[in-house]
């Protein structure tokens, strides 16, 4: 069993979806949930057939020891402020791609994806957003041909800005002469990364395109 600590992030989910009132405790992971984790962990354990490029969020452990999971419907905040730059649709549902006011030491700007949503009817391409607003909900998978229960899929990228495709898509993001993913974790946990992110822009700033 591998649990995992609350940060600012993890304790907004907590509050959006009051979590203190059924007594949770601590984040769960199953073997797979992880970033570069190859188990399907929704098929027993089976390969999926590529590392994982992302941290799935759903399970987690309450103070008498007994495992829940956010259902379909659990809110699903935004983790840094910035601009909505892309919803597209996934298998479970939709995904909400984000750019945020940080640069690595060579311009590319770090992004958030949400993946498996019901993103807010309102929410569009060019929003912008705080740290902590919410984006929308989980999806519920039930009427697709898919064993995956329903989750979060959170990924984190640095991607290269100019001289390129301008789409944000999940086949965009196999593209490693212009995309780094990063294992979501130290996010969730809210440790910095030194020397990764070298600027952070003003509050407010829009994300550029």
């Amino acid at each position: 069993m591998r649990q995992i600590d609350l940060s600012p992030f993890g304790e907004r989910l907590v509050l959006l979806n009051r979590l203190a009132d059924v007594g949770f405790a601590a984040w769960d992971f199953l073997p797979g949930m992880r970033f570069g984790e190859r188990a399907a962990w929704w098929r027993g354990g089976a390969d999926r057939g590529s590392a994982h490029e992302g941290l799935d969020i759903s399970r987690y452990r309450t103070g008498d020891g007994r495992l829940a999971n956010l259902g379909a419907g659990a809110h699903v905040p935004v983790i840094y402020p910035g601009e909505v730059m892309a919803i597209v649709e996934d298998f479970l549902g939709r995904s909400v791609f984000v750019a945020h006011e940080r640069l690595d030491c060579k311009g590319w700007r770090l992004h958030t994806i949400y993946g498996h949503l019901d993103p807010r009817p309102e929410l569009a391409p060019g929003d912008l957003l705080r740290a902590g607003d919410e984006i929308g909900t989980i999806a519920d998978p039930s009427g697709r041909k898919t064993a995956v229960p329903p989750h979060l899929h959170l990924t984190v990228a640095l991607i290269a800005r100019g001289g390129g495709p301008q789409r944000l898509d999940w086949d965009a993001l196999r593209d490693r002469s212009r995309v780094v993913l990063f294992d979501p974790l130290p996010i969730l946990l809210g440790i910095s990364w030194p020397g990764l992110l070298c600027t952070d822009f003003p509050p407010g700033a829009a994300a550029e395109r």
